[in-house]
């Protein structure tokens, strides 16, 4: 017996832990009610009037609570009954935070002493929790940070005294209860809840099934529909890690078995569902927060990421779609593949939750987070009216998506935390302008070296950390060097998003492409290179649209509609190129030709003339060279309905 199973064993040891998780499961509960609550501004119906940062401390206090229970659970003893305490102590500074919060601004003036202590035990505890869950990256950064307030003398910046500093990051509204926190709470909160509601009322499965019936008969069917799923849950969840590991469990055994190798299948799921984060129309709640920051209507974000974000998965199925005439994967077997009409008689009330956001969003103008609300309720009760498969929605279903949110977005809160330090230490200290410049004079003012400096700063910075908490940390201290040599913010913000994104897919942390083969009891590295080629363009698009606004859809219409198309073809192309195949296999000279006719096609036809007329020219020899390469000999044992099948006893069968 293992001393851990010596410990499960000890008395008290199994009666101490159901409380516990009982516990943890009511601070996420309420963690949830908090934010529909602020969103409903239910405090109104008892007369009562808050600040903003009062519901976000509350909110942050449950979270501290939820991360911290979740220390060493298995371990049991003197660990989790540390995090226990460590727990409730925050708890109970973010309570009296939140509940004392009117008279703490005024009194803050003043740095009264216990406010001090309690303001450093609050920022070690925080700091802390979000070692023990992501690593020390974000920490090391809030470090030096506060090194450069507390010491600036010596690096020729003002001087912040420790009192100042501590209160300064935790009652201002510019640190720790600031802008990244107050989305968290109000916007991720409840589309997180929407799809936790999804799934647990079946509508996950039922839309994973849709796209497989959808587009499993095709060739490569089961990688086509699993880009399909993943995408549409990347774009509500905001965690490409979650996605993986929820849509891959499903998707990635499938497309073992028809034929994809092992990396192969892990990468696809590992792109699709980061991708989702770089999809209207919820971006993983990342375009609301660049809303806020750039001050604009949410329609201008959602419009500027939508043909970069098309094209991105438009290399994925293409190069799907060569491997699987290449290898000769045929679609899912009729036997495996759901019925599609029947699929949309027994769940189209699913579609309704969705056409009721989208409405609300775009047609009503209504906010992101009422939005949301609209949505839950609508799913609730086309749910609770008519089931899915012989289940209706019921309480407790929706008692169990509420405690399932509260614990997924605990830590996502717990991280945005510390990136409402960041931005907090970069105001107080001013760096956010030394930076800029810093960066400026590295890359000697050449605007081609700064934005390939502020993509390797990005993809390191976002090793491990959620989209939004990275996006936020770097759209503060990136962001305005790339606005200063000339980029419009639109352009300078969705550059960062993208490359802090791609951390996820980039070894050597690249968490989703490592999730994706786990599942796939897969080779980590390969996956991490195919999972990188399946998403070439997110690494190349950025430099594009940083110069041209075409490409996000800005300008005429008619130039928008001519950088589309032509982007597409050099999309087409490019990814042609990096399978190797066309219509036939082409050789290492001829993917050179197909990368060259590819770049031709992606510089936008606005730069001018001459690169109008190399568009032009570039489209007519790629789609000659295509057509024109014969296609290769297909053994007879491919030609038939079923696709190859690599039998592997290992992976569960897939119903429909």
């Amino acid at each position: 017996m293992t001393r851990g199973h010596e410990k499960a064993s000890q008395p008290g040891t199994e009666r101490a832990s159901p409380v516990l998780d009982k516990l943890a499961s009511g601070l996420g509960f309420a963690l949830v009610l908090v934010s529909l609550a602020w969103i409903l501004d239910a405090a109104r119906l008892f007369g009562t009037a808050l600040f903003d940062e009062q519901p976000i401390a509350l909110a942050l206090g449950l979270s501290l609570a939820v991360v911290a229970f979740g220390l060493g659970p298995a371990r049991g003893g003197l660990v989790r009954g540390g995090g226990v305490i460590l727990g409730l102590a925050l708890f109970g500074i973010m309570a009296t935070l939140a509940l004392r919060y009117p008279e703490l601004v005024v009194s803050a003036m003043m740095r009264p002493a216990w406010l001090v202590a309690v303001s450093l035990a609050l920022i070690a505890g925080l700091l802390f929790l979000v070692w023990r869950t992501i690593g020390l990256p974000i920490v090391l950064i809030v470090l030096v940070l506060s090194g450069c307030a507390i010491f600036g003398t010596a690096l020729g910046i003002p001087t912040t005294a420790v009192d100042r500093w501590a209160i300064y990051l935790v009652i201002d509204p510019n640190g720790l209860l600031g802008l990244p926190l107050r989305v968290a709470v109000q916007i991720v909160i409840p589309f997180v809840f929407f799809g936790e509601l999804l799934r647990h009322s079946g509508g996950s499965a039922y839309l994973t099934q849709l796209c497989l019936g959808a587009f499993g008969g095709y060739r490569g069917g089961s990688a086509k529909a699993a880009v399909g799923a993943s995408a549409f849950f990347g774009t509500i969840s905001g965690n490409a890690v979650s996605n993986v590991a929820g849509t891959g469990i499903v998707t990635i055994p499938l497309m073992k078995r028809t034929g994809l190798r092992s990396e192969t299948a892990a990468a696809v799921e590992a792109a699709a569902s980061t991708g989702g984060q770089l999809l209207p129309p919820v971006m993983g709640a990342a375009a609301f927060v660049m809303a806020d920051m750039l001050q604009v209507p949410y329609l201008h974000v959602v419009t500027a990421a939508l043909l970069p974000a098309l094209l991105y998965y438009a290399a994925i199925i293409v190069q799907i779609d060569r491997i699987s005439v290449r290898n000769g994967i045929s679609g899912v077997d009729a036997s495996e593949r759901p019925d599609l009409t029947g699929l949309l008689r027994r769940g189209w009330h699913f579609f309704i939750p969705f056409a009721a956001l989208f409405a609300l969003l775009f047609v009503n103008q209504t906010r992101p987070e009422m939005a949301a609300v609209g949505a839950i309720v609508a799913l609730a009760v086309v749910s609770a009216l008519r089931g899915y498969e012989g289940k209706r929605l019921r309480p407790g279903d929706v008692m169990r998506a509420v405690i399932d949110t509260g614990h997924a977005v605990a830590p996502l809160l717990v991280i945005t935390a510390a990136a409402g330090l960041v931005i907090g230490l970069v105001s107080l200290t001013g760096l956010g302008f030394s930076i800029a410049g810093q960066a400026v004079a590295a890359s000697g003012g050449n605007t081609i070296a700064l934005l390939v400096l502020v993509a390797l700063i990005a993809i390191v910075f976002g090793m491990g950390m959620p989209t939004v908490a990275v996006y936020v940390v770097l759209a503060t201290v990136l962001a305005p060097a790339l606005v200063e040599t000339g980029l419009a913010p639109m352009q300078a913000h969705l550059f960062i998003l993208y490359f802090g994104l791609m951390s996820m897919l980039t070894p050597p942390v690249a968490l989703a492409s490592i999730t994706g083969a786990r599942i796939a009891g897969a080779d980590m590295w390969r996956t991490f290179f195919v999972a990188m080629r399946l998403a070439w363009v997110a690494y190349i698009i950025p430099f594009l649209f940083a110069f041209s606004p075409e490409l996000l859809l800005g300008g005429t219409p008619a130039g928008a509609a001519v950088a589309a198309v032509t982007a597409f073809l050099g999309t087409s192309a490019i990814s042609v190129a990096a399978v190797g195949y066309a219509r036939a296999p082409i050789s290492g000279p001829m993917r050179l030709v197909y990368v060259a006719l590819g770049a031709t096609l992606l510089v936008p036809p606005a730069w001018g003339m001459m690169f109008a007329v190399a568009n032009v020219l570039g489209g007519i020899a790629f789609i000659a060279l295509f057509l024109a390469s014969a296609p290769a000999p297909v053994d007879a044992r491919k030609r038939g309905g079923k696709p190859r099948i690599r039998e592997d006893k290992h992976l569960p069968a897939i119903k429909s």
